[in-house]
């Protein structure tokens, strides 16, 4: 929790008080590996910030899953256009390890919001990380080889290839693993 009351005091500029009355409003989920923080067709009612282990957001076709999100300790997890448009979501959330999730629900944010609009701040923290990861994403998929779009991944979430299976990584690429195994050994022969 320290680097939640690093991320309201410093870069938020709020207070102790305000990181007080938001953790009054948390609640603690504890994952196994496996199993899911939500499912495609609920509707996300929570913004949640990962305590501990690692999570994969995926969307599903009838042949596969394509991996759209890594959430790892001490980042925000939720499926956010849901829980914007308290609509359904598509996505399906899963610890990858046993995971723990601190979380907070849809009314009680919106109850601290409307008590003190400082805590606008931490909601337009959120949009803006969620917004800015999916144009990154985006726009790597426009622009960059599937071997850019590793090194992108590498360097946005440095250590995700002893967290994280190769199969999910390209899925997230939209790669083959086979494809991942071939760019990896060309990155290693170059070097």
């Amino acid at each position: 929790m320290e680097s939640l009351i690093a991320l309201f005091i410093g870069k938020l500029g709020l207070d102790m008080n305000h990181f007080e009355l938001f953790c009054a409003q948390l609640k603690a989920k504890n994952l196994k590996k496996k199993a899911h923080l939500i499912r495609e067709g609920s509707v996300c009612n929570f913004i949640g910030f990962v305590s501990s282990g690692t999570l994969r957001s995926y969307v599903r076709n009838k042949e596969r899953e394509f991996n759209n999100d890594f959430y790892f300790d001490n980042d925000f997890v939720s499926a956010y256009t849901s829980f914007l448009t308290q609509m359904p979501t598509n996505c399906n959330i899963e610890a990858l390890t046993n995971s723990k999730i601190h979380y907070i629900s849809y009314e009680k944010l919106n109850m601290l919001i409307a008590q003190d609009n400082a805590f606008l701040k931490l909601s337009k923290y959120v949009s803006d990380t969620y917004f800015i990861r999916k144009c990154k994403r985006e726009t790597s998929f426009l622009k960059n080889s599937a071997s850019e779009r590793l090194k992108g991944l590498s360097s946005l979430y440095p250590g995700i290839e002893q967290r994280v299976s190769q199969y999910h990584i390209a899925s997230y690429l939209g790669i083959k693993p086979e494809s991942l195994s071939r760019i990896k050994l060309l990155t290693y022969v170059n070097k």
